[in-house]
């Protein structure tokens, strides 16, 4: 007797739920799709515990009769296509007849359905892969299908779904696929009976974005649109300076299917590429129309990719209604006004310098007893080595600063002027200065140092703020009336599962709504920040794809991107004390020679390279 056998059909299904019903969300997707086909004008999904016991969705389409019902919960059966040159000439968001079929043999499926002609509804039961028939029922017009105890059939399965919070989230993501594809169809999402989302059905694309994402996000997109070749690519784009910290606001729709596509994403990439940081993405909704015949849907169980019959045109069109729009658009950032007053930005500036020079004794200042790199490592503090409690204060002072700062400077001024630390310890000076208000010249006996002032203080704070929070969590300012951040509900879970390690960041921040949370506490240093857009970016971090890292590693991640927020930027002119203050910390700073990214700080330049260079050897 031979080793091949024929699976029985209850198995096939079962293989191929584990293609396409890989969690909740994909059985979302796949009944959402078939009511997109049937014709409605108003999707309703209703969910319990994340989809485990419950995951309803109910139409208005055209319905099924008591044939159709029958037939819909075979594998392989259709509407959609008929012959081989349908495949390639697809119309309709499903077509492959498999997803009921996969649905049912894994779970308990309950199909009702109407059609407009009929007197009385029908339901159908499949449970296990096993059907009934149908039988009459009171419903009105459209379909209801229910889908309860997912992976019931197949408890190895069940165990690999996540929290409820979690597929809660991967649904919300799921909806927001098909909702921004289909602005005008109208979509309510339930969450144990409270409801999530209502949006409503809008012609304006930019409306859906704006019920989904906060009229935030809508109020910075440019509209874009170019058709050539019988491809039209329009869409809403961000400009650069509202780049984000995740991967995730790129949405790519290809005759209404959402997809992720290589050549579209390098299009993107390369269209913003020298105009954002490397480590920020784009946000960008881009809708792509194509010819069905010209692009292959076939590709993938899922159908999120697709096979194009020339991608490097299309990957040409989305790049040209890029650069079109940036050329054409002015993307300087606005001026805004600062808020604060001259005498908060002098408290800031005092606290800036205090918190390099901050001292046991209040009544004996800092001192930089020797030249930086004199090959002493300098005293912070006058007459005694700094107490380790005191290199780790990372925040400002409630008292006015020790150190009066005076306006910044011209650059020829600021190498002859002494540094006011220094003076009131009666200490040896720094000769330094700042070039274009970015790098620090300093001399040096052998040579000078050129110092990126952003890496070098980058560094700083990274370190210091690594040593203060292996003791205690770091100092925040609660809020006097909580300040609401628009973010979308899938990130909910995120801010749940790293709440400890928020608190241990100083951030205090609750799930406050549908698509809402509230920060109550922020970290004292981080004051000057935009605390929504900073909050934004570490709530993007939190949620990145892939595997979760370990809580230490996300941790030193956090504090990189705290430091590198917190940090003087190139462009900001600095005092002498401020100087005088930065270089002495990098005498105290543990791998001071590079920044937290990896980028060096410093370059040295010796006498016997300038003498080279001057041909005085």
């Amino acid at each position: 007797m031979g080793v091949i056998r024929v699976l029985p059909p209850n198995l096939v299904n079962r293989i191929a739920a584990g293609e396409c019903v890989e969690r909740p969300s994909s059985v979302v997707k796949e009944l959402v799709e078939n009511a997109l086909d049937s014709g409605a004008a108003q999707i309703d999904i209703s969910i319990l515990d994340g989809g485990r016991e419950l995951i309803a969705v109910r139409d208005d389409g055209q319905g099924m009769n008591p044939d159709d019902l029958l037939l819909a919960v075979h594998p392989h059966a259709t509407s959609k296509i008929a012959a081989d040159d349908d495949l390639f000439n697809i119309h309709t968001m499903g077509f492959r007849g498999e997803a009921l079929a996969s649905i049912g043999s894994v779970s308990r499926l309950a199909i009702t359905s109407r059609s407009a002609e009929a007197d009385v509804a029908h339901i159908i039961r499949v449970e296990g892969g096993v059907q009934d028939d149908p039988r009459p029922c009171a419903a009105p017009v459209g379909t209801l299908v229910e889908v309860r105890d997912l992976f019931y059939a197949v408890p190895a399965r069940r165990k690999f779904l996540k929290t409820p919070a979690t597929e809660v989230g991967h649904i919300t993501e799921q909806l927001a696929r098909i909702a921004l594809a289909h602005p005008g169809i109208g979509f309510t999402l339930r969450n144990q009976n409270r409801l999530v989302h209502d949006l409503r059905s809008t012609d304006a694309r930019l409306e859906r974005i704006a019920d989904f994402f906060g009229s935030e996000v809508a109020e910075v997109l440019l509209p874009i649109s170019r058709e050539s070749g019988g491809v039209r690519v329009e869409g809403l784009v961000a400009p650069p300076k509202d780049s984000r910290g995740s991967s995730k606001w790129e949405y790519v729709f290809v005759n209404g299917r959402y997809v992720r596509d290589r050549f579209v994403s390098h299009a993107v990439k390369e269209a913003y590429r020298s105009l954002i940081d490397p480590s920020r993405y784009p946000m960008v909704f881009l809708y792509i129309t194509v010819d069905p015949s010209h692009v292959d849907v076939n590709v993938h169980p899922t159908k999120i990719e697709v096979r194009w019959r020339d991608s490097n045109f299309v990957h040409g069109q989305v790049l040209a209604a890029l650069r079109d729009k940036f050329l054409k658009t002015n993307l300087d950032h606005r001026f805004r006004a600062p808020a604060e007053n001259e005498e908060y930005r002098e408290r800031v500036r005092g606290a800036m310098v205090d918190f390099f020079t901050r001292h046991a004794d209040a009544e004996r200042p800092v001192a930089v007893q020797q030249s930086v790199h004199s090959g002493t490592r300098p005293q912070p503090f006058a007459g005694s080595r700094a107490s380790e409690s005191a290199v780790r204060e990372i925040t400002p002072v409630d008292e006015p600063a020790a150190v009066t700062c005076p306006a910044p400077a011209p650059a020829a001024e600021v190498e002859r002027a002494p540094n006011a630390a220094a003076n009131l310890a009666g200490a040896v000076p720094v000769r330094a200065i700042q070039v274009h208000n970015t790098y620090l010249v300093v001399e040096q006996p052998d040579g000078v140092l050129i110092i990126d002032q952003h890496a070098l203080h980058e560094r700083i704070l990274y370190e210091t703020l690594k040593r203060r929070i292996a003791d205690r969590k770091l100092e925040s300012q609660r809020l006097l009336l909580p300040e609401v951040i628009r973010v979308p509900s899938d990130r909910h879970e995120v801010i749940e599962s790293h709440a400890d390690t928020l608190a241990r960041l100083g951030v205090e921040i609750v799930v406050s709504g549908p698509s809402s949370v509230a920060l109550h506490a922020f970290p004292s240093f981080l004051e000057r920040l935009d605390r929504t857009a900073f909050l934004r970016d570490l709530i993007d971090r939190l949620a990145e794809p892939g595997a979760r890292p370990a809580a230490d590693t996300l941790l030193h991640e956090i504090l990189d991107m705290m430091a590198c927020k917190a940090a003087v930027k190139a462009g900001d002119p600095l005092t002498p004390e401020e100087i005088a203050a930065l270089l002495a910390q990098r005498e105290l700073a543990d791998r001071s020679s590079h920044c937290p990214h990896g980028r060096p700080t410093t370059l040295h330049l010796s006498l016997r390279d300038l003498e080279k260079q001057f041909h005085r050897r």
